[in-house]
């Protein structure tokens, strides 16, 4: 009896548990997108049935390995810091070191554990048995004879106490990054130097008749910057700044001095270096900067150590005598609203809203190089109280001299050229040329850069203008001594001409690209000062007051042209143009908030804006209550069988190559897209992370999508292997688990700031072509690269990750590198879109600016690659514009990047870090694209697009947005290498996922189970 009632109660049970288990199996079948979009799965597959005679291979690699591809990055990479390291000084000829006859003296801590990247962002980082070449590295492998002593020293646990080791534990890194909000500035910053007092004599001796090598370091980091107030708290060394030199790289300096035949001074750093005092010092032989070069960077700054190569590179940046001198420094830190969520206030700001912060770019336009060079111009024709002690770093009458140690676009060779300006060819509406010929004047081949500079006609009181602006660049090849070569530079009207925010065009909409009547001079130099010295020259028919402030500088009056516009234009470059981000000056919401700087008067623009106190209409958009879902429309077609496949979106030619795609308004697209799903919909969009979510309706595999801008990051994908399945192994580029190289990092390239001072174009493509080759050899279709951001503030921390503080040389080099990636099926997507200018607390801080600086400094170097669709995506940035978060500014995303460039790009967020102001809703409704994230909304108030899908059910317009974010996503999906395997005979074939299966065997298991205890059940009955 008690048997019985045994088997009658696992009977019921198993039975019971059947029941769960079935319907399990059913929900989980209903459910099976988004468990798939969840599990990395499908429950199909593409199948090709065609004959096989087709090619369905789109982008081809050019390596026949994957061996090869890495050999040629390294170097590649090796080129491009031959090319990219800038030459300050040189006296002497101390540069180049004979290997033969010199022996070399390594000296600082930071020589043996230099800088090699950012931290988090574009770091420098790869399996155990990887091998970064730090500078000791470097000089080994390409064989100097370096005094081995001193290494020991510094690899001893004497020096190891000083030792930079960062946030993250990184050896080179002393910032520490901090993701969530702060209410006061990090104070530490340990320079990682050593005190003269641990240098023995023995070891000062074995230093005696050697070429010193001195390396100052800084590194940079995300999610942190530097503060003018910081201190070294660890090891009593000590610094006025944290980009001045301190007491103990002094007292390194002065051994060098002391003990060397010679002193060369390497700087590894992103961020401007305060180094008068080294350009000054007689005993300081040379200089050079070597910037953040990466995984092999150093191997091509040994080349030029040693003259193996020349170097050709010029700096991106201005060094400044003192760091806090620009405008830019004045609003630049922690700066909190009155009603932040610590404040106390009531109804004031939530720690959800993340909308803290805000920090206001009073400088306008005069970023970087235009103000140095615009206040030294009205310095010198005497304008705008230029000379008055605002803003001047000693506290007496601002002069350049004072303030500028070497300017943007500055470089020396191991050589001598002369430039030539042959002739200008401009003409608005189109686009002109400017004929140089360069001559190598020396004795030693290498190659020169060609910089061409305008300066447009300015009425004081007007508009405001720099007093000169990079034009263009081009880029010479090797030219022997007494060769010579002539090289054409593209002229653009569009991009000098400034924007007006009171103009009124025929149409009657305010705003306007302006080319004021009037001269417009262009010219070369060696920077943008040399070019400046020589306009000058030019039209005032003097030298006279004329500074310069490097011994080489060459002022040439003959090496300018005139170009004259009769009469004002403001219509040819303002089609469909009109002003979009009035709300992001503050004084435009909030009179009288904020001093600008202007030419007006130079006294103007140095007073900090400490505190705000947001108006209602500002709270709005702070608490993230823009829009809502609503009950509206017809609604819209999903699930429609329109018997369309995403590869039939692509142009194919008459030979079979992949020629492009079907034009966006095509009405094919939108009977593509009518053929998903709204949970596919809902899925692609709230899931966007790393992995893209494949599309069964429409045929998308699933695809990935990476960061960086020095290589796809290894701590995201950790080698060529990661992001392939054996489904796959029959493409040519691809990489088994057990390759060799499956786990190899593909961080292989210095960071963008040495990348831009090549001011080689060539070399950008080329590098964007490396990085497609990666991405066919890894099966990722798209990169979060290039950073296009200004350097607007040089203690931004996160510099290393864009290309410089002017915004006509970013455009120039991001499409370059675009160009490359995109010939290769890579899709470009640019960022941090836009005004990511500080990483402190820049998850929801409000930036704001005047409209015309956006669009002349931040906006322009962007503009290149998206409004020519060079880039097919872009990333937007963490912070918001005004007080609208960037990937949901409405009037950004689709106004002047929709309507003004026409943009086909697909965008993306950064990582959802605040779920509820980065919220799917806003992003969707506002044009933002994707969302990366995988988990983000699960937690947030805002909760999962799914839980909700309803509502959205409802909410036509919503439904449409999503469809129009979906379609620019597909059109540059199918211009990609995702294509690279489908052909428009390939078919999806069913499939079970294994977590299907799983659920099948459950059940199966759960059947056989209360089968097996109903019939011992019945023996037992039958029995009693």
């Amino acid at each position: 009896m008690k048997q019985k009632n045994v088997m009658r109660g696992l009977a019921g049970l198993s039975a019971t548990l059947l029941a769960i288990s079935g319907a399990a199996t059913a929900v989980a079948s209903t459910r099976a997108d988004f468990i798939n979009s969840k599990l990395g799965t499908s429950s199909f597959k593409l199948v090709e049935k065609g004959d096989g005679t087709g090619d369905s291979i789109y982008f081809d690699s050019e390596f026949s390995s994957v061996q090869d591809l890495i050999d040629a990055k390294k170097q590649f990479a090796e080129e491009i810091s031959e090319e990219g390291s800038v030459l300050f000084k040189n006296i002497n000829a101390a540069l180049p070191i004979n290997k033969a006859s010199e022996k070399v003296t390594l000296w600082g801590m930071n020589s043996h554990v230099p800088t090699l990247g950012g931290e988090i962002g574009s770091s420098v980082a790869g399996p155990d048995d990887a091998v970064f070449y730090g500078l000791e590295e470097a000089l080994a492998e390409k064989e100097f004879d370096v005094n081995q002593d001193m290494i020991d020293f510094y690899s001893s646990d004497t020096a190891a106490q000083y030792m930079r080791m960062g946030g993250f534990g990184q050896p080179g890194h002393s910032l520490t990054p901090g993701f969530g909000p702060m209410y006061e500035v990090n104070t530490d910053y340990p320079i990682g130097e050593i005190p003269a007092s641990e240098y023995s004599d023995e070891l000062l001796k074995s230093a005696d008749d050697t070429a010193a090598v001195v390396v100052i370091s800084r590194d940079g980091s995300e999610a942190a910057d530097y503060e003018p107030n910081m201190v070294n708290t660890t090891s009593g060394d000590s610094f006025e700044r944290p980009l001045a030199l301190s007491d103990y790289e002094r007292q390194m300096i002065a051994l060098a001095k002391e003990h060397s035949t010679k002193v060369i001074v390497l700087i590894n750093s992103d961020n401007p270096i305060e180094i008068e005092e080294l350009k000054e010092d007689d005993e300081i032989d040379s200089i050079l900067w070597t910037g953040l070069p990466g995984m092999y960077g150093f191997l091509g700054v040994a080349d030029i150590l040693c003259g193996d190569a020349n170097p050709s590179g010029h700096i991106s940046d201005t060094y400044a005598v003192n760091s806090l001198s620009a405008p830019s420094m004045v609003n630049f830190g922690i700066y909190t609203y009155s009603n932040s969520s610590v404040s106390g206030e009531k109804d004031g700001l939530t720690e959800t809203d993340k909308a803290d912060w805000f920090e206001v770019e009073s400088e306008g336009i005069y970023n970087g190089y235009k103000y140095y060079e615009t206040r030294y111009e009205d310095c010198v024709l005497g304008k705008g109280n230029a000379d008055t002690t605002e803003g001047s770093s000693t506290g007496e009458a601002w002069n350049y001299a004072d303030e500028v140690s070497y300017p943007f676009g500055y470089g020396l060779s191991y050589t001598t050229f002369e430039q030539k300006l042959e002739k200008v060819e401009v003409q608005t509406g189109s686009v002109g040329k400017a004929t140089v010929t360069v001559t190598n004047t020396g004795d030693t081949a290498g190659k020169d850069a060609v910089q061409l500079y305008v300066q447009a006609p300015y009425t004081e009181g007007g508009v405001e203008k720099s007093a000169i602006q990079l034009a263009g660049i081009s880029k010479t090849q090797i030219l022997e001594p007494g060769e010579s070569e002539t090289v054409e530079i593209e002229i653009n009207p569009a991009y000098f001409a400034s924007y007006d925010e009171t103009a009124v065009k025929a149409d009657g909409t305010a705003g306007a690209w302006v080319l004021d009547e009037g001269d417009y001079y262009f010219a070369l130099g060696n920077g943008a000062h040399e070019a400046l010295n020589n306009v000058l020259a030019k039209k005032t028919g003097s030298e006279e007051g004329l500074v310069s402030v490097n011994d080489d500088a060459v002022i040439n009056a003959d090496n300018v042209q005139i170009w004259n516009l009769a009469a004002k234009d403001m219509e040819t470059y303002s089609a469909n143009v009109q002003n979009a981000l009035q709300d992001c000056d503050i004084n435009k919401v909030i009179e009288d908030t904020v001093e600008y700087t202007t030419r007006t008067d130079w006294r103007k623009g140095w007073t900090a804006v400490t505190s705000i106190t947001p108006t209602e209409e500002m709270m709005e958009g702070l608490r993230n209550s823009r829009t809502e879902l609503t009950e509206n429309g017809s609604g819209t077609t999903w699930d429609k069988d329109n018997g369309l496949k995403l590869i039939d979106m692509m142009i194919i030619d008459e030979n079979g190559n992949y020629s492009g795609a079907i034009d966006i308004n095509d009405p094919m697209w939108d009977q593509l897209i009518e053929q998903m799903s709204l949970d596919e919909a809902i899925q692609f969009i709230e899931y966007g992370g790393d992995d893209i979510e494949n599309i069964d309706s429409v045929f998308l595999p699933r695809t990935y999508e990476q960061d960086g801008p020095i290589g796809f990051s290894y701590d995201q994908v950790a080698g060529y292997s990661a992001r392939w399945s054996k489904d796959l192994s029959d493409e040519p580029t691809y990489v088994a688990e057990d390759d060799e190289n499956a786990d190899t990092s593909m961080v292989s390239f210095p960071t963008e700031v040495v990348v831009a001072a090549t001011f080689n174009t060539d070399l950008l493509e080329r590098e964007g072509e490396l990085l497609g080759e990666d991405g066919l050899w890894s099966n990722i279709s798209v990169i979060n690269a290039p950073g296009l951001n200004l350097h607007r503030a040089v203690y931004c921390a996160r510099n290393f990750e864009y290309y410089s503080e002017d915004s006509m040389l970013t455009n120039i080099l991001g499409k370059a590198i675009c160009k490359g990636a995109q010939s290769k099926g890579l899709v470009a997507a640019v960022k941090h879109f836009a005004y990511n200018h500080q990483e402190t607390n820049r998850s929801g801080m409000s930036v704001f600016f005047t409209e015309q600086a956006a669009r002349e400094n931040e906006l322009r170097g962007f503009q290149g690659a998206m409004a020519e669709n060079i880039a097919g995506g872009a990333m937007t940035a963490f912070n918001r514009m005004g007080v609208d978060y960037s990937g949901a500014k409405k009037s950004l995303l689709e106004q002047i990047t929709r309507t003004e460039w026409g943009f086909t790009g697909a965008y993306v967020t950064d990582m959802i870090n605040g779920a509820d102001y980065m919220n799917w809703r806003d992003i969707v409704f506002n044009g933002g694209g994707m969302a990366l994230t995988s988990s983000a909304y699960s937690s947030s108030e805002i909760g999962l697009m799914e839980d909700v899908k309803a509502e959205i059910a409802k909410d036509t317009a919503f439904q449409e947005a999503l469809k129009q974010n979906i379609k620019y996503w597909l059109y540059n999906l199918v211009k990609s290498n995702a294509m690279n395997g489908i052909t428009n005979t390939s078919v999806m074939e069913s499939v079970t996922p294994w977590w299907q299966i799983a659920f099948y065997g459950v059940d199966a298991f759960l059947a056989l189970l209360t089968l097996l205890f109903i019939v011992v059940y019945a023996k037992k009955l039958k029995k009693a």
